[in-house]
């Protein structure tokens, strides 16, 4: 998988998932694929919490911002699973494009005036980081 942009990422992603060693290329995008849903069901879940619990109005409207960016990459993510699933790989690529749009904006929130440090960072750069080697790899596919 030296074809990922993140070449250090994808490998240590990669080696610490059962299977991954044995799995052919659509495999591999099945188990990138599979990941990055669960860290966007956990961040909607984080992101919603947190919107619960902060009464800072400047936060509050970032948190709900994620919420909102992440409800709508969940959404992406199911296409993109059941276009993986049917070989359409050209609309996998393109599902996977808004899910790191989604955590993209979501972060881009926080650093607008006034800017406050995002508790979101690493879940936001996880995502972005698997749907990059995640369309990379199905890239591979077709």
């Amino acid at each position: 998988m030296q074809q990922t942009s993140n070449f250090k990422f994808c490998v240590s992603f990669l080696r610490s998932k059962p299977g991954s060693a044995t799995a052919d290329v659509q495999g591999l995008a099945q188990i990138v694929d599979d990941q990055i849903q669960i860290n966007l069901k956990d961040t909607f879940s984080e992101a919603s919490k947190l919107y619960k619990e902060t009464t800072e109005r400047v936060i509050k409207e970032c948190f709900q911002i994620c919420s909102e960016e992440y409800g709508v990459a969940i959404h992406y993510m199911d296409g993109v699973l059941a276009n993986l699933k049917s070989k359409n790989y050209r609309n996998a690529r393109e599902g996977l494009t808004g899910v790191y749009v989604d955590a993209d904006t979501c972060e881009e929130s926080f650093h607008e005036e006034p800017v406050r440090p995002s508790p979101l960072t690493k879940n936001n750069n996880d995502v972005k980081d698997l749907a990059l080697i995640g369309s990379q790899i199905i890239h591979i596919l077709g």
